[in-house]
């Protein structure tokens, strides 16, 4: 149970009203992260603007940023976020099995070498991003990721490190969607 009230959609007014349909548009829906969160609307429609660019903005392909959205949730010990985003690549027809090994910290079959190594990155930064060393962007580097695309990579953490602050903190409850989908985060949880 969420630990402040999620605001109900069908009761919100003004701003809130406004960022609801805004998100409602993208998902068909308003997922429990924005309920919270509503309590702030502009914070909230800047949450928004910033996950749509943060997914869509650069030259690494959204899927791949799903899966750093996955894997920082994870490393967050964020259950909700993790099953939200292990639910995003299910629907990209990854298979449980292949979210799960990729969430887990292994290699992943459906990416190539050098989107492994930016995983891997994607982790590290995700557990203690001052833990990043010069050898690691060299390394990144030295297999074709160029400095903008290093930049997309810790943006993307940045983000989901955010969200699944909010979502861990206030305890977002998951949608009956995620019911099932997501991986225990090394916390005990009753909900998966």
């Amino acid at each position: 149970m969420a630990r402040v009230k999620l605001i109900d959609p069908d009761q919100a007014e003004g701003r809130s009203k406004e960022v609801f349909e805004r998100v409602k548009a993208y998902y068909k829906m308003v997922p429990g992260l924005q309920k919270g969160l509503a309590y702030l609307p502009e914070t909230t429609d800047a949450l928004w603007t910033l996950s749509l660019m943060c997914a869509g903005e650069g030259s690494i392909r959204e899927e791949l940023k799903r899966v750093f959205f996955a894997v920082t949730a994870y490393e967050a010990e964020c259950e909700y976020c993790t099953a939200a985003h292990m639910l995003a690549l299910l629907g990209k027809e990854w298979s449980h099995e292949e979210c799960v090994e990729v969430v887990t910290g292994k290699p992943s079959s459906r990416l190539s070498d050098k989107e492994n190594a930016a995983v891997n990155f994607a982790r590290q930064v995700a557990r203690r991003p001052a833990g990043v060393t010069d050898a690691m962007t060299d390394d990144l580097r030295a297999i074709g990721w160029s400095d903008a695309e290093i930049v997309e990579i810790v943006a993307a953490v940045a983000l989901l490190r955010y969200t699944s602050t909010v979502a861990s903190a206030l305890d977002v409850p998951l949608e009956a969607s995620m019911e099932g989908v997501g991986v225990s985060c090394g916390i005990p949880l009753e909900k998966l």
